[in-house]
């Protein structure tokens, strides 16, 4: 029994030795160059020459080393917080750096694609303002609402003019007042210097071109932003989804299950597919 006993705490003692398990401030092993422990035989049994039990002691990795970020679980949440604040940043939280590139690299591609067509949108917004002033006679620093006026009619007085739509819309809303049919015709129509005539229908159409462009470039910096949102929200929900998979990894859960059940219903053969994912 004694044998027995000495060879179990001889073997003890060189696997705390191998292993390098150790205290705080223990010795190194010069074997591994790791910490060692001493340990005693006596008849109550085996013990640590620093009064440690055997049940309490286990090995202790550097708060550095890759082992300990791994062991670290994750909180979802701010994984998610993470990725709205910058997408791709919650995925390098969860410990998936390659993933979380992905996603910054496509926020900046977003990003430049708007403000590539912020300034073309200018750019265009320029070319028909000076386009207007060459063809149509419009005067320097014209407002917005009459540059859209100059793409919709050709001229603003005469025959299909703008002052002709003026005046119709006058007489629809006064039909028995001609002191207020003037007086909106006055408020609203453009006449002297605000006056305009594209004089061919090609430079008119041009001009509706040009208009065109700046409208095109404004919508699709606005459909940037709506890109910009989106990738905001698929990092937030893939980084949730990695943090559940680093956390289920540690405690040796299954991120998520998946299976496949037969099923023979009056001689029809199908299945049932099920795919459960913990939250």
């Amino acid at each position: 029994m004694r044998l027995r006993t000495a060879v179990a705490a001889s073997v003890v003692a060189f696997i705390l030795l191998v292993t390098g398990v150790a205290t705080a401030d223990g010795p190194r092993s010069p074997v591994l160059g790791g910490p060692y422990v001493g340990a005693s035989l006596s008849r109550s049994g085996l013990s640590l020459l620093n009064d440690t039990p055997l049940s309490e002691l286990e090995a202790e990795p550097s708060s550095g080393s890759s082992y300990a970020a791994r062991s670290e679980t994750r909180n979802p949440m701010v994984a998610m917080l993470l990725s709205c604040v910058v997408p791709g940043w919650g995925e390098v939280y969860a410990g998936e750096t390659t993933r979380g590139r992905w996603f910054m690299a496509s926020e900046v591609a977003i990003w430049s694609g708007y403000g590539a067509f912020r300034l073309q949108e200018n750019l265009r917004t320029e070319d028909y303002e000076e386009y207007a002033q060459i063809f149509g006679g419009a005067g320097d620093g014209a407002s917005s609402d009459y540059l859209s006026d100059m793409g919709d009619y050709i001229r603003s007085e005469g025959d299909n003019s703008y002052n002709q739509a003026i005046r119709s819309d006058a007489r629809s809303l006064y039909p028995n007042d001609l002191e207020a049919q003037e007086a909106y015709l006055e408020a609203n129509g453009y006449f002297g210097d605000l006056a305009w005539d594209w004089g061919t229908k090609d430079q008119f159409y041009g001009y509706r071109d040009l208009r065109k462009a700046a409208s095109r470039a404004d919508r699709h910096a606005f459909y940037m932003t709506g890109l910009a949102v989106l990738n905001r929200a698929l990092s937030a929900i893939d980084s949730a989804w990695m943090v559940r998979r680093h956390n289920a990894g540690i405690h040796g859960e299954p991120a998520a299950r998946f299976s496949v059940v037969p099923q023979i219903t009056d001689g029809d053969v199908g299945g049932r597919a099920t795919l459960e994912v913990p939250f």
